[in-house]
């Protein structure tokens, strides 16, 4: 199982210690995929001989935070054979590529400190959503394949808020059946999981035992920060939370994911660490 590090360009303490961990880290995720900033860091990603990509920071919508395959840009974006995202994986060469489920409508907005997202216009059906990212996932995962690439393609769950934008998509069957028919992996992270869990009354075991948990191929690392009743999808360390810690022992114990990634700036050497140690439960 390799362990690995979201490399924020952005944060000058996070860049220092990855760069000085490049022995003992396996992998590093990159999420920002602007081309002039990847090759202007370019003596940073050699360190590292693998790389996955989680595909945000294309969209052209208000505040992005994602590629919405829900929306309408996206027939640009993933059809083009010239579009950034395609530019950003000839670049990084990843050895896995991971995409958010979608939205529940084809315009979203961020707000709250977590800038989660909402609903701009009309909340679509359960069938039209589906349809939508099914098509879109098969149109990226056609015009990878004609690339070369042969590596693992997975949706990553997301983090349920009553705002029109997570209808559906957030559920455990909606993302298991999302991947049957595309023939996707899926990366679990655990601060979406935690979130979604409690917003539909389920207990977080139950929640990615529903999933599948031979789907499960990636673990985004993290817990969420709850504060004054709310929680929010802010990246903590994952032995924060009690249940982070559950839920990742839980999937390293049934040996059926491949890959963490520890997404989470603080205590970055403790949380590597830690996730050594978790990781080596499985043989206990």
């Amino acid at each position: 199982m390799n362990i690995g590090v979201t490399y924020n360009p952005y944060n000058k303490e996070n860049e220092r210690i990855i760069s000085e961990l490049s022995d003992e880290i396996d992998f590093i995720e990159i999420k920002n995929l602007e081309l002039s900033l990847l090759r202007s860091k370019k003596d940073i990603l050699d360190k590292f001989s693998m790389k996955s990509m989680h595909v945000q920071y294309l969209s052209k919508q208000e505040n992005p935070t994602t590629l919405n395959l829900v929306s309408d840009e996206k027939k640009e974006i993933i059809s083009d054979k010239n579009s950034d995202l395609y530019k950003a994986f000839d670049f990084l060469d990843p050895f896995v590529i991971s995409f958010h489920t979608g939205f529940s409508s084809k315009e979203v907005g961020t707000k709250g400190i977590d800038n989660h997202n909402y609903a701009i216009g009309e909340i679509l059906s359960e069938k039209e959503v589906f349809k939508s990212i099914t098509n879109s996932l098969r149109i990226i995962t056609r015009m990878l394949r004609e690339r070369g690439y042969k590596g693992k393609i997975l949706i990553e769950n997301l983090d349920y808020h009553p705002t029109g934008a997570y209808e559906y998509i957030c559920k455990p069957y909606f993302i298991s059946k999302v991947a049957e028919n595309t023939n996707c992996g899926v990366l679990v992270d655990l601060a979406h999981t935690i979130i979604s869990a409690h917003s539909f009354g389920m207990d977080v075991i139950d929640f990615v035992e529903k999933i599948g948990i031979d789907r499960i191929y990636e673990i985004h690392v993290n817990s969420p920060l709850y504060k004054d009743g709310e929680w929010y999808d802010i990246n903590e360390p994952f032995y924060f939370s009690e249940e982070a810690k559950r839920v990742l022992e839980h999937i390293i114990k049934r040996e059926k994911a491949k890959v963490l990634n520890i997404e989470c700036d603080k205590e970055i050497i403790e949380q590597l660490e830690a996730c050594i140690e978790v990781r080596g439960t499985k043989d206990g």
